[in-house]
Parts: C-alpha cells; sequence; structure tokens
C-alpha cells in the first residue's frame, strides 16, 4: 500500500531519530543523535537545516509551553531557551541530574497531557539496565520503570486510559494502564510482541482512530497496529532501519519517517558492503488517516 513516499530529507543521519512536529511553526525537528545535532525541516520551502548543534548527544526532546526544548541526552536533562527572536541560548541548562550509568543515555521521550516528560533510557554498552522515568516540574525525577533493554518508542491511547512503551530489544511494545491525575502506570500487557525476522519495533506514534504506528528497525518496514494488537497496514520503507515516525501537516495528515545509517559499512553514505541500504534519510507519506498533536512539556 501507499506508494506516495518520498525522501523529504537525503543528507545521511548517523542515527536520525526522534522527530517531533511543531504545529505552530508547521515544521519538523529531529535528532541526529551520534552527530549531536537537531534538525528542522521546513514545509514551505521544502529545505532542512541544523538547528542546534552541541557537545550533548540528544536522545529526544521536547518543546516546551514557553516555546523552549527540553533536551534528554547523554549527559542529563537540559533547558535549552529560545527567546522572542526564535535564537537559541548558546548552552543548554542543566534542568535535571540523573546518575547515569557509564555509556547510559537518554533514548526515546514523549510529553503526557498534563506536561510531565516519560524519558527512557539504555546503556549502550550492554543493551541492559535502561530506566524509564517520568520528569515533572518542582520536582525529583521518579524512576517509572527498571530492568530495561532498549527503552523506545510510547505514547497514550485516545481516551488517555492506556500508556504503550516499546522496549526494542526484546521486540514487544507494552501496553499499562494510565492515571492522567498522577502519571502513574501500572498492570502491563503485552500489546504487541515481534520477532526477529519482523525488525524491532522503534519509535511510535498513534492516529487518530486509535491504531498505532510503528518504525520496524532491521524490518525496513512501518506498521500499523490496531487497539487488539493486530498488525493491519505496512508500509515497505527504502530503508533497513526505519527508527521513529511523527504525524505532520498542516491537518496532522503525513507520516514523517526518520532512519539511520548505524551499523552500515559506510555511515556516510548508510550503504552496506553487499548493496544494501541501512538508512540515514527522512521520508514522508500520507497513509489515508491523521495522527494527533503532541503535548507541550510544562518547564
Amino acid at each position: 500500500m501507499n506508494n506516495n513516499l518520498e525522501c523529504i530529507h537525503g543528507g545521511i543521519c548517523h542515527l536520525g531519530e526522534g522527530p517531533l512536529w511543531n504545529t505552530e511553526q508547521q515544521k519538523l525537528f529531529w535528532t541526529d543523535i551520534y552527530n549531536r545535532r537537531i534538525w528542522v525541516y521546513d514545509t514551505a520551502s521544502g529545505s532542512s537545516t541544523v538547528f542546534w548543534e552541541g557537545e550533548h548527544q540528544v536522545g529526544g526532546f521536547a518543546f516546551t509551553k514557553t516555546g523552549s526544548l527540553v533536551l534528554c541526552t547523554d549527559k542529563g536533562v537540559f533547558h535549552l531557551k529560545i527567546n522572542f527572536q526564535g535564537i537559541l541560548d548558546r548552552e543548554p541548562e542543566l534542568l535535571f541530574e540523573i546518575p547515569l550509568q557509564e555509556s547510559e543515555m537518554f533514548n526515546d521521550i514523549t510529553v503526557d497531557p498534563r506536561g510531565r516528560i516519560f524519558a527512557g533510557t539504555l546503556v549502550r554498552s550492554s543493551f541492559t539496565g535502561g530506566t524509564l522515568y517520568r520528569l515533572e516540574k518542582g520536582k525529583k525525577p521518579e524512576i517509572v520503570l527498571k530492568g530495561l533493554y532498549c527503552s523506545n518508542g510510547m505514547t497514550f491511547s485516545r481516551d488517555l486510559k492506556y500508556f504503550y512503551h516499546t522496549d526494542s530489544t526484546v521486540r514487544r511494545i507494552t501496553k499499562y494502564e494510565y492515571d492522567i491525575a498522577t502519571g502513574n502506570i501500572e498492570r502491563p500487557k503485552v500489546y504487541y510482541q515481534g520477532s526477529e525476522a519482523t525488525g524491532s519495533p522503534d519509535g511510535i506514534t498513534l492516529d487518530s482512530e486509535n491504531h498505532v504506528w510503528a518504525a520496524f528497525w532491521g524490518g525496513g518496514r512501518v506498521k500499523r497496529i490496531d487497539p487488539s494488537g493486530k498488525v493491519v497496514e505496512e508500509v515497505a520503507v527504502p530503508a533497513r532501519q526505519p527508527s521513529s515516525v511523527m504525524f505532520g501537516g498542516k491537518g496532522l495528515e503525513e507520516l514523517y519517517i526518520t532512519s539511520a545509517a548505524e551499523n552500515a559499512d559506510n555511515i556516510i553514505t548508510g550503504y552496506c558492503s553487499d548493496g544494501t541500504f541501512a538508512g540515514g534519510p527522512v521520508y514522508r507519506l500520507k497513509p489515508g488517516v491523521t495522527g494527533r498533536e503532541e503535548w507541550l512539556a510544562d518547564f
């Protein structure tokens, strides 16, 4: 299905991740983690530029209600201020001090309806010992889940009764009951369980019909999963490692897909020695369904 897939950013990201649509600006932002950059794609001009570049490897980020950014990185959680002219501060300020292990870093994040950030980590030296934190203004970071392998994509059901969390290493998306008043999650159930043959679910998002869209790292696919956990649609991506998905466009009718050159024999071109393409570009398609606007962080 969906033969309207197009490449909107042909540059090769070492580890493109965390696409985030800014409704007010009508622009797409995403991170290239290992290259320590955040990119922005302007739909009006059809061009992409480096929005921020620094010393931190940004695994995930969120816009705030005041127009600034929260960066979840390999060195902790930082606040990056943006003034009324849209100019970034030179250096981000530490927002939360979190005891990260050696080679541990934040990976994917999401924001809940109350402006809290759920941010997960992974330990790259072992891919064990990851943690999911809940970050809230005026409070200390709280551990929500421990013992994760590769904390990845997250989203909430349309009725806000459930929270979905991906652990890519075990190829699993888990569904939790979610309390919007407290931010607590409980009573986990396996929502989707993949296999080595299908690739690993990575970044996810939700559409207007309460279906989860997931990028499948290693599988060269983006899949639509119904509320019961059944795959009902698949879209082939011309990159073996699609990493995440996000709805955008004026009516949130477009699905943006990041990908990564990581593990390729040539991370500059994204190609492997056998001629296969690992990835690195950003793609866009119109899947025939709209998405949901992401919430802003309250910091």
